[in-house]
């Protein structure tokens, strides 16, 4: 059995390996046109300019989020969300939701399964939306109220919450222990000035020791070998 799970892993990962190589092409493919066909690419001083403004502000995510939602996506809903991005707002509500309606956990083999489906269905979904709204979202957003539109900052926060809320549904002792220290270490930051990308760290690494240390407790008193 872990044999065949290891040589799936090994396919999956050959074929994630391909298309994320395909996809890297393509989103330069328009620019080397550009500087192909017309000579116009800007000075190198600039993308680099640009490019350590990204390294700067996303850089630790690139990091982070992968080791975080890896569990829950699984190998092949991890190739196909980080190629179609919008994996924290998007995707990974979109697994949560289809693991909860099928019923299997993730981290096994048919909650692999089931986010793999998920993830298709909110990319098919997503770029559906987003080529309607392309043609006609423009007009709509204008005519929308204030408040409707100062709601959209607050998306992302609210989109986070609810899928703690229901991951934390599942075991609520790890729930309530990694909330309870990451409020600790949020007024730390604050006190202390520590940047907000440090604190991400911290905190996702505190929800790991603790997992670690409640799995061991639990595995002690029923005797389980770890």
């Amino acid at each position: 059995m872990n044999n065949d799970k290891f040589a799936l892993n090994a396919r999956l990962i050959k074929i994630g390996a391909v298309t994320l190589s395909a996809g890297i092409i393509a989103n330069f493919a328009p620019v080397i046109y550009l500087w192909i066909a017309y000579g116009e690419i800007p000075p190198f001083e600039d993308i680099l300019k640009i490019w350590t403004v990204a390294l700067v502000t996303f850089g630790v995510s690139w990091v982070v989020q992968p080791l975080t939602f890896f569990s829950m996506l699984g190998t092949s809903g991890s190739y196909i969300g980080w190629l179609a991005g919008s994996v924290a707002d998007l995707r990974c509500p979109a697994v949560t939701m289809a693991q909860k309606v099928s019923g299997y956990e993730a981290g096994t083999p048919e909650g692999d399964v089931i986010s793999t489906i998920g993830i298709a269905g909110s990319v098919l979904l997503s770029v559906s939306v987003i080529t309607i709204f392309t043609i006609i979202g423009a007009n709509i957003i204008d005519i929308l109220p204030a408040f409707i539109k100062e709601s959209f900052k607050v998306i992302l926060p609210a989109v986070f919450g609810a899928v703690y809320v229901e991951l934390a549904s599942k075991h609520l002792k790890l729930g309530a222990a990694t909330i309870l220290v990451a409020l600790g270490f949020s007024f730390l930051a604050i006190k202390l000035g520590v940047p907000g990308w440090i604190l991400n760290i911290a905190i996702i690494g505190a929800g790991i020791v603790i997992a670690r240390i409640q799995y061991l407790s639990e595995a002690k008193r029923s005797g389980t070998n770890v």
